[in-house]
């Protein structure tokens, strides 16, 4: 089981050093960013940390602030937290909140930050999943199992629709997993009964619905993982006509968390009958890639990990199959453009500036097209190797 650091901090200037000294110093650990208060308790919701650094100051609360609510919730409480403190109240954060296991006075030096992190991930073993309870887990149903560092989420979801599978995909993140339904390899919707990372980056869409069948749905949603779209529209208190779309939408959504939640275990599990919800749930058309790409749209560049982020200097080419892939895909204008413009040989910032696009999404477009096995992402370093092949030969 792997490990993971959550790094909270506002300063992208300190947080690139940190994250790439632990990159550079711990391969086996995930390294997650967040640089608000806020963002660091979303990322709770798709990982759970076994480590935090944590900055004195954040744009929208104080180190004290996060701690007191870390340590007052149980599934955050037992998450040993590393203070980078430079204004004297350190020690007293310390002294109040037992999580905090030690000050680092600013500017960190590597040798410390390293000493730190060896020494807490080393002592403590990986924290066990809460998501992963008996409730959601039973071993007689369970046709394949596995965890992202030795099998992707790509080949997770192949496997499922090659087999023709009928069940539940689970992904165990924290609090509670992401299921994706689906019925003889078709997929159907993904969904979890944790409401707060569902409607997360939700459009504003409900604000037309009654308050009360709102929570009345919320409820629902976390006893039994029915989407609030789906327990709305039969209770007639959801407005939209397009239901079956907005909870695919939203599904797509839910799971884009997973690209950018470390490595995580999953299991299919057979089932004699869907639930209620979803039994009448029409299943959709897709392959496996045309809706890992509707996921993939919706990860946000700064939630990317450190390993994640693509080098800006670097150079696309096509994979040996990645051509022939992209093919078969539906892609949206800028997709399009961007692939076209794909030689194997011009850098990223000359595509970006080719075809019009900020640079992060054209970063963004690579990481995409990477989860795919669509194209290899040649760094600057490896280009500027003496004797390097030229990007065009992976094609």
């Amino acid at each position: 089981m792997s490990q993971k650091i959550l790094v909270i901090d506002d300063s992208l200037v300190a947080t690139k050093l940190t994250e790439n000294v632990l990159a550079q110093n711990f391969h086996g650990v995930d390294v997650l960013l967040a640089q608000r208060g806020n963002d660091a308790f979303d990322r709770f919701n798709v990982a759970q940390p076994d480590l935090i650094l944590l900055n004195e100051s954040l744009p929208d609360m104080d180190a004290e602030a996060v701690c007191y609510r870390l340590l007052n919730d149980p599934a955050t409480s037992k998450v040993p937290v590393v203070l980078l403190a430079s204004n004297g109240n350190g020690d007293r954060i310390e002294e109040r909140y037992n999580n905090v296991i030690k000050v680092l006075p600013k500017p960190v030096t590597p040798e410390s930050l390293l000493d730190i992190v060896n020494a807490t991930l080393s002592k403590n073993k990986p924290m066990v999943n809460p998501a992963r309870q008996l409730l959601f887990h039973d071993p007689s149903r369970t046709v394949f199992s596995g965890h992202t560092a030795f099998f992707s989420l790509r080949s997770a979801l192949q496997m499922a629709y090659g087999d023709r599978l009928t069940g539940a995909l689970r992904f165990f993140v924290n609090r509670c997993p992401i299921e994706l339904f689906i019925s003889k390899g078709r997929f159907l919707f993904a969904t979890t009964r944790n409401f707060q990372m569902y409607c997360r980056d939700s459009p504003v869409i409900l604000s037309a619905t009654n308050l009360g069948l709102i929570i009345e749905g919320q409820v629902a949603q976390g006893a039994t993982g029915c989407p609030i779209f789906l327990f709305l529209s039969v209770r007639n208190g959801f407005p939209h006509d397009d239901v079956v779309q907005i909870v695919r939408d939203h599904g797509q959504r839910v799971f884009a968390n997973l690209w950018t939640a470390g490595r995580v275990t999953f299991e299919f599990g057979e089932l004699q009958e869907f639930p209620d919800y979803a039994k009448n749930f029409p299943p959709g058309n897709e392959d496996p890639d045309n809706w890992i790409l509707g996921s993939l749209r919706h990860v946000k560049f700064d939630n990317l990990m450190a390993a994640q982020r693509p080098d800006p200097n670097g150079s696309p080419a096509y994979t040996r199959k990645g051509y022939e892939l992209i093919q078969k895909l539906k892609l949206n204008d800028v997709e399009a453009r961007f692939a076209t413009a794909i030689n194997g040989a011009e850098s990223l910032q000359s595509i970006a500036k080719k075809i019009g696009i900020p640079l992060n999404d054209a970063l963004l477009i690579v990481f995409r097209f990477a989860a795919l096995d669509i194209i290899d992402y040649w760094s600057s370093n490896v280009l500027s190797l003496p004797g390097a092949p030229a990007p065009a030969g992976a094609a």
